[in-house]
């Protein structure tokens, strides 16, 4: 496992790992509810929205995906960096999302505008 992260109402945890999987987990009963073959290569980086279950993951294989975690499904993806994503963090409002890659840039993406 690379990364986790758990949602802000302890019902969820997303993990994610070197073998390209996003794995989705209930906080009541440990049990894993989803598990996702989610990039290309590794999974660098998972992070939660702020007050939602929705949530970012990132990998080495350059992309960055916005998924729901009630609905276990892909909503949008990230493409822009040419290179491995190492590093990925939310605004405190959730509305802001940041993150570096292997290429030296830094990307900032508007949520909202990922939703519609």
């Amino acid at each position: 496992m690379n990364s986790l992260d758990i949602s802000d109402d302890n019902a969820l945890i997303i993990t994610g790992s070197a073998d390209k999987d996003i794995k989705i987990w209930g906080m009541d009963f440990g049990d894993c509810h989803k598990s996702i073959f989610a990039h290309d290569d590794a999974v660098t980086q998972v992070n939660f929205v702020p007050q939602t279950h929705y949530f970012f993951s990132c990998g080495k294989d350059g992309l960055v995906k916005y998924w729901d975690g009630d609905k276990w499904e892909l909503i949008h993806t990230l493409e822009g960096h040419q290179d491995k994503v190492w590093a990925m963090a939310l605004s405190s409002q959730g509305d802001m999302l940041f993150t570096g890659a292997a290429d030296r840039s830094i990307r900032v993406s508007s949520v909202e505008t990922m939703r519609s």
